[in-house]
């Protein structure tokens, strides 16, 4: 399971390095591409990032004992990104469907890296 997490944090990286304003489009939400050049940059390192987290997860999955603090320290780490995600949302007062997926997606990815690392 963690292997298969950690391939969809490379292919959702991967689809933000190169995203676009048809790339927003194609997912339904157009309406929040910004062509700022600075909007691009964070777009584009926020996928590095997103990239890095599932090579690093992929590697982990294939020893979860041995990595059982780092697992721990991610699932508290992903329950963190979803409560932020989740206030910053409400308080700039985005629709719920352009947030709550990822809300979601957080903690699902928490509950599962808190499992992993308890067996």
């Amino acid at each position: 399971m963690l292997k298969v997490i950690s391939v969809l944090f490379i292919c959702g990286g991967a689809i933000r390095l190169i995203a676009n304003r048809a790339t927003f489009q194609s997912f339904l939400i157009g309406q929040l591409w910004s062509s700022h050049p600075y909007s691009i940059y964070i777009y584009r390192v926020l996928g590095a990032f997103v990239v890095f987290v599932g090579i690093s997860l992929f590697i982990a999955a294939g020893e979860p004992r041995r990595y059982a603090i780092l697992l721990r320290a991610w699932s508290i780490g992903f329950t963190f990104i979803g409560i932020v995600m989740l206030v910053a949302g409400a308080l700039l007062r985005l629709a719920i469907v352009h947030y709550a997926p990822d809300i979601v997606f957080c903690f699902v990815i928490a509950i599962a890296l808190y499992v992993a690392q308890k067996q």
